[in-house]
């Protein structure tokens, strides 16, 4: 029990350690630059291709090529975020006693030795004296908490005395950003969707795999249009796409490039284009028994060959597959199993892809449609996020540019006679001295120019 109680208590203990925080702070902003330099949502496959084994091994194992999503990466939000909440445990209360602390009294001698301190006296009498900087201070400078004595009347005046808390407003502030973050981590999502112009779907192919999402809705793309530059480059591309839930069309609108369209909290940005096709016409020869058939293949849709157990499918389509042509990506199926897949070109009957298994097969007709690629995005941390960067900027802003000033007043009847008042101001600031310091000297003129004004023996 011992032991487990020492354990705890030295994890505590480091979880409140500065020392720690700027040590997830840099490894957080380490993985930030390796995320931005390295492009994210990159397949594994691709991956392979595009880099060194060595180099593909580490972006696959550490999961690099989806950075902010990685167990890692987590794993240091959710450190940082312990390690904030216990900072914020065991310095709070310390703040919260030194402010609750009130001065009951207050030594002239050490009034004089501050920095930021003036003296004078007055030959009012000592009841008035007191009203009058009484008065003075609470309309100058703020209300004046008063402690009298037999001999002495003191005063102590505070403003910006909850500014010492605005740090914790920032401490609240990245707490709530990384919330937002691993919530967006851990339940949303980031894929992409191709629609063809006149299709519709409500599935999502997640950025790293194949695996799909669906949608609470459709998307459908009802027009795509795509200008040039005058050297043949795309100057602009836009999709007019309209959302359909419960049979219902409930949104429409056009999207560009950093112009996308959110709704129900998923966001889809204008990302690629290109050219598919709806469905395909090929004739297909069983080479065994000599027949030929002549087929219809809908885009990614099974066919049956007649007479045998096989299915065609058309999976992909490019429109110059290797500067040869264009290239229909052919799958051949048996009993719902996948069994052999090839590239078949369209102009190039003879090519030995264009033969799966036994089967022979030559393009008739394709046709052809435009789509548009889609990269869509759901973030369901985003307004906590939001929310946080908000809330920082006011904790930053406050922190900064607000500050702890205190002003004590001393006065008593002086040494000379009793109609005659000796009156020491002092001051402190927990931040911008220069500031205070104005404005200190501007509270003196006034209490100076309170008494004298009603100094009749003058």
């Amino acid at each position: 029990m011992q032991d487990k109680l020492r354990i705890l208590s030295l994890t505590y203990q480091n979880l409140a350690s500065v020392k720690l925080t700027v040590f997830i702070f840099i490894a957080i902003a380490a993985g930030s630059i390796i995320g931005t330099l390295l492009p994210q949502g990159i397949t594994p496959q691709e991956i392979e291709a595009h880099y060194r084994p060595a180099a593909a091994w580490i972006i696959n194992t550490f999961g690099l090529n989806d950075l902010y999503r990685s167990s890692w990466f987590r794993a240091l939000l959710l450190l940082l975020c312990a390690n904030l909440i216990v900072c914020t445990i065991e310095r709070l209360p310390k703040t919260i006693r030194l402010l609750q602390r009130r001065e009951e009294s207050v030594d002239p001698q050490k009034l004089v030795k501050f920095s930021i301190s003036r003296q004078f006296s007055t030959r009012l009498p000592w009841e008035e004296t007191r009203s009058r900087l009484t008065k003075a201070v609470s309309e100058g400078f703020g209300p004046m908490h008063l402690a009298d004595g037999p001999d002495a009347c003191t005063g102590i005046a505070e403003k910006g005395r909850w500014s010492p808390f605005m740090v914790y407003v920032t401490h609240a502030s990245v707490l709530v950003i990384l919330i937002g973050a691993l919530i967006g981590s851990l339940f949303g999502f980031k894929g992409s969707m191709e629609l063809n112009e006149g299709g519709s779907s409500d599935r999502v192919t997640l950025a790293n795999n194949d695996r799909t999402v669906p949608l609470p809705f459709q998307v459908r793309c009802d027009k795509f249009e795509v200008s040039y530059y005058d050297t043949g480059a795309p100057q602009e591309f836009r999709s007019d796409l309209a959302i359909v839930k419960d049979g219902r069309e409930v949104l429409k609108e056009s999207i560009r490039v950093n112009d996308p369209l959110t709704y129900d909290g998923v966001t889809f940005y204008q990302s690629s284009y290109g050219t598919n096709i709806r469905q395909a016409e090929v004739e297909v020869q069983d080479r065994d028994t000599g027949k030929n058939y002549t087929m219809t293949l809908p885009f990614r849709e099974d066919v049956t060959i007649p007479g045998t157990p096989y299915a065609l499918r058309v999976v992909s389509y490019q429109a110059n597959l290797m500067r040869v042509g264009p290239a229909l990506g052919v799958i051949l199926s048996r009993e719902g199993e996948d069994v052999k897949d090839s590239w078949v070109l369209v102009q190039r009957p003879a090519f030995h892809g264009n033969r799966l298994l036994n089967f022979q097969l030559r393009v008739i007709r394709t046709d052809e449609v435009r789509f548009t690629g889609l990269q869509v995005k759901e973030d369901p941390g985003i307004w906590l996020v939001w929310l946080g960067f908000t809330a920082m900027l006011v904790g930053i802003g406050m922190t900064f540019y607000t500050s702890h000033r205190k002003v004590w007043v001393w006065a008593a009847p002086s040494s000379s006679g009793k109609d005659a008042s000796r009156v020491i101001v002092a001051g402190r600031a927990s931040k911008n001295t220069y500031a205070f310091e104005q404005e200190f000297n501007s509270l003196c003129d006034r209490l100076q120019d309170e008494l004298k004004s009603g100094d009749t023996r003058n």
